[in-house]
């Protein structure tokens, strides 16, 4: 049943996503604030409560699988053809907002986490927010 859930809420994230594609704040993009909870506390068994709370808050960060990042910012708009680097750009301008760069992980290493996809999110290049602004407890480097 949980499973059945999971593959109508990441169906309904994608149509909604592409529905909202144009839009140039990658948050928008993906599932509603009040889906995260369910997500991440009924299905996030096994990831860093740092990621958690991250996720919460509608941010990614290094270390998160592309299951969650999808779920946030909805499916890349390019891909490359080892699916390693996604690309999320601003449709009515043509300018790249935020490049992701992933790294193929042995799901076998994280017994008990959900690595939906095998891969972990290891760069963020461009405007790490996806144009929302920052989160209020980022220092100035950059770090949550």
């Amino acid at each position: 049943m949980k499973k059945i859930f999971l593959a109508i809420l990441a169906a309904s994230a994608l149509v909604s996503s592409c529905a909202k594609h144009k839009s140039p704040i990658l948050i928008e993009r993906g599932i509603k604030e009040d889906e995260r909870n369910y997500d991440v506390v009924q299905e996030g068994f096994g990831i860093d409560p740092r990621l958690k709370k991250i996720f919460l808050q509608g941010y990614i960060a290094e270390g998160m699988n592309k299951n969650m990042v999808s779920l946030l910012w909805g499916p890349a708009d390019q891909e490359s053809e080892d699916r390693l680097v996604w690309d999320y750009i601003n449709a009515e301008t043509g300018e790249l907002i935020t490049r992701l760069k992933w790294e193929e992980v042995d799901p076998q290493k994280y017994k008990g986490a959900d690595w939906t996809n095998a891969s972990k999110l290891i760069e963020i290049q461009g405007d790490p927010y996806g144009g929302s602004p920052p989160p209020p407890n980022v220092d100035d480097e950059g770090a949550y």
